[in-house]
């Protein structure tokens, strides 16, 4: 992830860009915010917490030939921290510090301007800095083709509360990323009916100050079937040859009745060390429609580096880590407003104190108002907590557009 930082320059750089009278009017708007709150049992104290984690997306957007956005988040996993180190007087150092971290979470997530057809040809080129693609998670089907969301849901923090690596700021989500300062070469909205293509060249925050990456992304989009294969490269310390990624995402609706969802690639290989199982990141997921329930069964095997991190020491386990889920679903929330079901997830961590976990979570989501209502209440069946109350899981979770 970027370094926190301030965000008055961003801001005043967008806003000469956007200024010129011969471009409209900048369009602000929150593009998502999610709030979730988890409740687990902290075995070291044998007290039952509650943890939130707050993400908003704050757009800028304007020009006609030239295109500028803004994205401003505030992530934090622990909002309750926040707001006791908020409220307490910085007596020494590690008090000033916690507090002054926990005021400081609002953050420039991406700062880009676009040139929409650069040099008179069906090309768009971006100048970004921040986090600015996921590859390989299926969500870009959706602005660019109009696709119906299909993407696993298998991710996020409602499954994986605890983040990766350790970081709770941190979700799978694809299988790699754009994240630094450079630039992106696509074609336009106008060639996008079907098929997308970019090219990335930038410094990759995921690594550090003066590394650099270069990637590449195909999506194709049919009406049965969608596909997205990616490619990258980047300079890495005491990797003389530099270390690769690449991956592909794959899905198929042939009828009403059945759907495969697959994500297959390596986020991480260097090529001085042998390939192994532990550099795959593959999730298998293949589903079963039948009237106004679906059933679908998840096959995840972890990679060890995500993000450029190696992860293969974590006290969390993700070397070796497999999960298997099945999710009995009733409604569909994008047609009827509402659905329910439930989710058992089985964790297998062959490196750590616990190698199996078993949770079975009831769950209900709706749509009202415009705001998405998620309720879950995971439900720790293997192995027993040392308290009654540590069974308990709930999540309850909110996100909406404006």
């Amino acid at each position: 992830m970027m370094p926190r930082s301030s965000i008055t320059f961003p801001i005043l750089c967008l806003a000469a860009i956007l200024y010129p009278a011969s471009t409209r009017a900048a369009d602000l708007s929150v593009d998502t915010l999610d709030l979730v709150t988890h409740g687990d049992l902290n075995e070291s104290t044998g007290l039952f917490e509650v943890n939130t984690r707050l993400f908003f997306d704050l757009s800028m957007r304007g020009g006609d030939k030239f295109a500028g956005l803004l994205r401003l988040e505030f992530q934090n996993s622990l909002i309750e921290n926040a707001l006791t180190a908020a409220g307490n007087q910085a007596t020494d150092l590690p008090t000033a510090l916690n507090k002054l971290n926990s005021l400081t979470s609002p953050s420039v997530r991406t700062a880009a301007v676009t040139a929409r057809e650069a040099f008179e040809l069906p090309v768009d080129l971006t100048y970004f800095v921040g986090y600015l693609d996921t590859f390989a998670s299926g969500d870009d089907f959706g602005p660019l083709f109009g696709a119906a969301p299909f993407g696993t849901k298998l991710r996020g923090p409602m499954v994986y509360p605890n983040g990766v690596g350790g970081n709770p700021n941190v979700y799978y989500d694809g299988l790699a990323a754009a994240n630094g300062t450079g630039f992106r070469l696509g074609t336009t909205p106008k060639l996008a009916d079907s098929l997308a293509a970019y090219l990335y060249l930038y410094q990759d925050s995921d690594i550090g100050t003066g590394y650099w990456s270069a990637d590449s992304r195909v999506l194709l989009n049919g009406e049965h079937i969608k596909f997205e294969i990616f490619a990258g490269a980047s300079t890495f310390a005491g990797a003389k040859l530099g270390v690769y990624r690449g991956g592909f995402l794959f899905y198929a609706a042939p009828g009403e009745v059945g759907e495969f969802f697959a994500q297959v690639g390596f986020p991480h290989w260097d090529p001085n060390q042998s390939f192994s199982v532990d550099s795959l990141f593959f999730l298998f997921e293949p589903r079963v429609n039948f009237g106004v329930a679906s059933l679908a069964l998840t096959v995840f095997y972890h990679p060890s580096w995500y993000r450029e991190r190696d992860n293969s020491a974590d006290a969390l386990g993700e070397k070796g880590a497999l999960d298997t889920a099945v999710n009995l679903r009733f409604g569909r929330l994008e047609r009827e407003g509402v659905q329910g079901g439930i989710e058992g997830l089985l964790e297998f961590r062959p490196l750590t104190a616990t190698p199996l976990t078993v949770l079975i979570s009831p769950y209900y989501s709706a749509i009202s108002g415009g705001i998405e209502w998620d309720f879950k209440l995971g439900l720790k069946t293997f192995p027993l907590p040392s308290q009654w109350y540590g069974i308990l899981e709930p999540f309850i979770g909110l996100k909406t557009s404006f």
